[in-house]
């Protein structure tokens, strides 16, 4: 086997491994990683091993094949493996458990998910397979570009899979990786060539490589970074490939579990054209209750989502579940029983009646004790039979009239809101809830939303440039537009709460359904619902429904008071101009176009609003990068006269000399160097037409750069006031002549060709830098390499006897 198949093996392992970094935010903890290591570290040295005794490449890429079954059989599957380490029967069937459960958990949590041995079986066993497919291609086939493409699907599957894509750096690592690896095999082929000579012909051996391959290493270098920069700065480009990863649904680690918003797919639920069962159940209770599947109390400014992700796996719902949050232990409850039978419902969350105490059912389900949410532990809800044991709380409208107000510490997280919060949604809180107490105000929300504000259900409302439908603007919208589904009513509604402190958060679930024949009811696909849920001290969280009666039904008796109170007089006021908050196109006109401005944003958000924000960034980006040879040149003219400034008189006269030079060849004007400043003089001013004071000035200047070459040394020439003074008189009188065109001297002004060699001479030298440095290191490596090689054997010279002189050879043949 040649050292180059041994070095792209090497790199081939560890641009695999650094690939596999990206899946740093899809799985928890760090184990997984080194699992990986230990896979892809026993494949490539098995492939090693395999080019030095075996001929022929698909023997060797079999026997990897073989170890590499063989290896995740001993770590996942040893225990009824043949020997530990050969796979039987046994071993195939625990390997499909373990693969349903890891894709099982794939499906049903959100990233990073905990790596369960099913989801580490599925790490090990991809990035060990893409390992050997580098391998292979890299180092046997010798085709280390080609090895691009496992490793460019190990980073798709990341960028995919999480909403906003991966951070930039990420797709950096990924693609150092892979130029190490095109890197290495081009190191050989370079060799292949023989030594590498230096531009005087001297033999600079390997230590040299750096210096043929410092074209490709800057482009490299270049294309990555404009792969990485250009998606930021283009507007559109901000959610594929390469984004942020902030995907609003939190995070888990250790030996906690992640759990996902369903709230996102409710408009594909409603939207459904058949009425297919999901749920079947039977019930004790007088009249049954929505079914909840998860509260979501985080909002984020673009949706809701669950706070609490992290859920201790020893929170098991068989083991009976806390009090209900913010409930009094002497409040009135009455205990229920619920069973159920959920069909084609696959749902990492279980729906049950609220609040539950406990649930028998098959499978690990934890509950969160914050919001009394249960999700399953790599189990999902379908084809699922389990009872449910619950409470019946039926609060009365007197007991949520005297609640306390102030709501305790912990609950302040459920009163957060946006700081960018459109403020025209505040201001419609405030005059629809009016200044009664807490359950008048959420009572007026509720009344305005469901019935009295004009609102109607739609589900087929779209918003606008792909906003989600339970955000900020959403809201606004459905406010101003008076048309949507649930999610906008109870979104709009909880949002409202919040900005009256009333800490509120949206629930996601199925309405009760209809009753069967059988005694049984049924719960449907279009029964999937979203309503808020407000927090009453002493009560806890009371359900209530701002959706109009026609979708959701009577809201529930405690938000239906027995007798409205009397109307204050904020209250007459609010009911006046409640319907004007947000009428419909026709009302606008007939108010008139005072009261329609009135309803927009302010001028100030709507102009920020239309600003192109990310293209004036890339045209400042550009701007200042214009402006960089410009100011280059500014401070090394600084800087020269400044040293001049303190030399003596011959320095000062090449100084400006040299400053009269780099002026006039940034204006086009260039002389040779075999030419003497009298001729310098003559021919511009013969070919430019300088004016009277310019020729004295280039006179002066060429007198006393002649006094300053050949005349003997003096101290006391003219200053450098004086001498810029001349130069700036000799470069505006060509600057200024007729057969300068305009062009040239703006781009003599802005972008002279003497700042673009400072920052290209600035550039080259650390490129050399980063070759001296890269030298230094390839030394370091071949001589470390050198040591644990074994030099090949060297065969021993046989003897030649002498030859004798052409004399003697011919005085020995006379004398035979």
């Amino acid at each position: 086997m040649r050292n180059g198949e041994g070095r792209s093996a090497v790199a081939g392992a560890f641009a695999t491994l650094v690939a596999s970094l990206t899946l740093v935010p899809l799985l928890q903890g760090g184990g997984w990683f080194v699992a990986v290591a230990l896979v892809v570290g026993i494949v490539v040295g098995t492939g090693t091993a395999g080019r030095r005794l075996l001929p022929w490449p698909p023997a060797v890429v079999a026997v990897q094949v073989i170890v590499l079954i063989m290896t995740l059989t001993w770590l996942f599957v040893r225990e009824v493996a043949i020997a530990g380490l050969v796979p039987g029967p046994e071993a195939v069937r625990a390997f499909d458990s373990l693969l349903q459960a890891g894709m099982a958990v794939t499906r049903q949590d959100a990233p990073p998910v905990e790596t369960i041995r099913g989801v580490m079986l599925l790490a090990c066993g991809g990035l060990g397979l893409v390992g050997l497919l580098v391998d292979v291609i890299a180092a046997t086939l010798r085709r280390p570009a080609v090895a691009g493409l496992p490793l460019l699907a190990v980073y798709c599957v990341p960028a995919a899979v999480l909403p906003g894509g991966l951070s930039w750096w990420y797709f950096m690592l990924a693609a150092a990786g892979f130029l190490v690896l095109v890197g290495s095999d081009s190191i050989d082929r370079v060799r292949g060539w023989g030594r590498v000579l230096g531009p005087g012909g001297e033999d600079r051996d390997d230590r040299a490589l750096g210096g043929p391959l410092a074209g490709a290493r800057r482009l490299a270098f270049g294309c990555v970074l404009v792969a990485a920069v250009v998606p930021a700065l283009v507007p559109g480009l901000g959610e594929h490939l390469i984004g942020n990863t902030d995907n609003g649904h939190g995070s888990g680690s250790g030996g906690n579990i992640t759990v996902i918003n369903p709230i996102l797919k409710l408009r594909d639920n409603l939207n459904a054209r058949s009425n297919v069962v999901v749920i079947r159940y039977q019930t004790n209770a007088p009249k049954p209750e929505p079914l909840r599947i998860v509260s979501d109390d985080v909002f984020s400014g673009a949706t809701w989502a669950p706070s609490s992700p992290q859920i201790p796996r020893s929170n098991r719902v068989q083991d009976g579940l806390p009090s209900p949050p913010g409930m009094a232990s002497d409040f009135p409850r009455t205990p229920l029983r619920t069973t159920l039978q959920t069909l084609d419902l696959r749902q990492s969350y279980l729906p049950l009646p609220y609040p539950p105490t406990k649930v028998t059912v098959q499978g690990r389900w934890i509950y969160d004790s914050a919001t009394l949410n249960v999700v399953g532990d790599g189990v999902t809800s379908e084809n699922l039979r389990y009872s449910v044991e619950h409470w019946n709380v039926q609060p009365t409208e007197a007991q949520l009239r005297n609640a306390p107000l102030r709501p305790p510490t912990a609950l302040e997280p459920y009163l957060k809101l946006p700081n960018n919060l459109p403020r025209r949604i505040r201001e419609i809180a405030t005059q629809v809830a009016g200044t009664g107490s807490r359950y008048e105000q959420v009572l007026n929300l509720q009344r305005w939303l469901n019935s009295d504000g004009g609102f109607t259900y739609n589900t087929e409302v779209t918003q606008p440039n792909g906003r989600q439908d339970s955000g900020q603007d959403a809201v606004l919208s459905f406010l101003q537009n008076k048309q949507g589904y649930c999610v906008q009513f109870a979104s709009a509604m909880a949002v409202m709460a919040r900005t009256l402190n009333i800490p509120s958060r949206v629930a996601v679930g199925f309405l009760p359904g209809r009753p069967a024949k059988d005694g049984w009811w049924e719960v449907t696909v279009k029964d999937a619902h979203a309503w808020p849920e407000l927090y009453f001290n002493g009560i806890g969280w009371v359900r209530f429904e701002p959706t109009p009666a026609r979708r959701a039904g009577a809201p529930p008796s405690w938000a239906v008071p027995a007798q409205a109170p009397a109307p204050t007089e904020t209250a007459t006021v609010t009911a006046q101009a409640a319907p004007s908050l947000s009428a419909g196109p026709q009302q606008r006109e007939q108010r008139g176009p005072d009261t329609a401005e009135e309803e927009q944003p302010p001028l100030l958000d709507r102009v920020l609003a239309a600003i192109p924000w990310q293209w004036l960034a890339a045209a400042l980006l550009l701007v200042l990068l214009a402006g960089v040879p410009w100011a280059v040149e500014r401070v090394v003219i600084r800087r020269r006269w400044r040293r001049a400034e303190a030399a003596n008189a011959r320095v000062r006269v090449e100084t400006a000399w040299d400053e009269l030079r780099e002026r006039l060849e940034d204006l086009g004007v260039v002389w040779a160097a075999s030419w003497t400043p009298r001729g310098i003089q003559a021919r511009l001013g013969h070919d430019h037409a300088l004016p009277p004071s310019a020729r004295e000035a280039l006179a002066r200047l060429v007198t006393d750069l002649e006094h300053a070459r050949y005349a003997p040394p003096d101290e006391a020439g003219r200053g450098v006031g004086e001498l810029r003074s001349d130069v700036e008189a000799v470069v505006t009188g060509i600057a200024d002549s007729p057969l300068m065109s305009s062009w040239m001297r703006r781009r003599a002004r802005w972008f002279p060709l003497s700042g673009i060699r400072v920052v290209t001479g600035t550039l080259v030298r650390v490129d050399a830098a980063a070759d001296r440095t890269g030298r230094r290191l390839s030394e370091v490596l071949r001589r470390r390499t050198a040591r644990h090689e074994t030099p090949p054997a060297i065969p021993p010279t046989p003897r030649v006897p002498p030859v004798p002189p052409a004399e003697q050879r011919e005085h020995e043949h006379v004398g035979g």
